[in-house]
């Protein structure tokens, strides 16, 4: 019996199905030039992991002094009994590893660069984003060692299931983060510099994502904006998850990743799409 040839049987899928398989394609090979060029330029990596370990140690003894005072009327008391050094290195970990996307939208768009993607079969933005994710990637391959030794050292080794949940939910953690920084990139096409926005999610990460605490420490309103945003899928579950996380918590906080990242993607495609077509209307300005 004969097979048949290769591109008789990619001319017999649907046109949407080359289309959806050849951006796959494209996004891995841009997934793959940002990883090894994150890895080739290793003294930057060097950097990255020491600055993370300065600030887990930094953060970590600050923590631990809060903890140990206990003072009355706080929320000290509501403190793991190992400290915050494991959730914090956890949130670190993921802030440091996310390449800024934002700035490469930015400046493509500035600089008129975007004219000539177009030109390419291609989704510009996809390919930025994959790009950024193979450079995230490495970042976290570098640091991970790092936060493990940091782990043992201080003797708070949460366990190989935790850690196992946690680098989970940390990697649709970091998915969640390129979205939400590729929206605020993708602002350039009305707004030129996209600081003010980069600075205002920023914060909104840190303070709803629970940067430096846990987001089950807070209260009333606070702690129900923190859990339904998606901030916390990026932050707070993965920070959560190495203090201890069933599995039944940790299947839904892997849901609201899922379900943020669709909602994300989405709006990243239409705000890309209104963008082009601004640009293709009125050209680069």
């Amino acid at each position: 019996m004969r097979s048949t040839p290769l591109w008789t049987a990619e001319a017999a899928r649907p046109a949407w199905t080359r289309e959806a398989l050849a951006d796959l394609r494209a996004a891995a090979s841009a997934f793959r030039l940002g990883l090894t060029g994150a890895f080739a330029a290793w003294p930057a990596l060097v950097g990255r992991v020491a600055f993370y370990a300065v600030c887990l140690m930094v953060l970590g003894a600050f923590w631990a002094k809060v903890g140990a005072a206990r003072l009355p009327g706080t929320l000290a008391a509501r403190l793991p009994a190992s400290g915050l050094a494991p959730y914090i290195g956890v949130t670190e970990w993921i802030v440091i590893s996310t390449v800024a996307v934002q700035l490469r939208f930015e400046d493509e768009v500035r600089s008129g660069v975007l004219e000539a993607r177009l030109l390419r079969p291609r989704s510009w933005a996809l390919l930025l984003i994959a790009e950024a994710a193979g450079g995230t990637a490495a970042r976290m391959i570098a640091i991970a060692p790092a936060a493990l030794a940091l782990l043992l050292v201080a003797d708070v080794w949460p366990g190989v299931e935790a850690v196992v949940r946690t680098v989970l939910l940390a990697i649709g953690g970091v998915v969640l983060a390129l979205l939400a920084y590729a929206l605020v990139g993708l602002s350039a096409f009305w707004v030129r510099r996209v600081l003010p926005a980069a600075l205002i999610v920023q914060k909104l990460m840190f303070l709803l994502g629970g940067l430096f605490a846990p987001i089950s420490l807070y209260r009333g309103w606070l702690h129900t904006l923190a859990v339904a945003s998606p901030f916390a899928g990026q932050l707070g579950f993965p920070g959560q998850a190495i203090l201890g996380m069933s599995w039944a918590d940790f299947a839904r906080a892997l849901a609201a990743q899922v379900a943020w990242t669709i909602v994300l993607a989405a709006i990243v495609a239409l705000v890309c799409r209104a963008g082009v077509a601004k640009t293709l209307r009125e050209g680069a300005s």
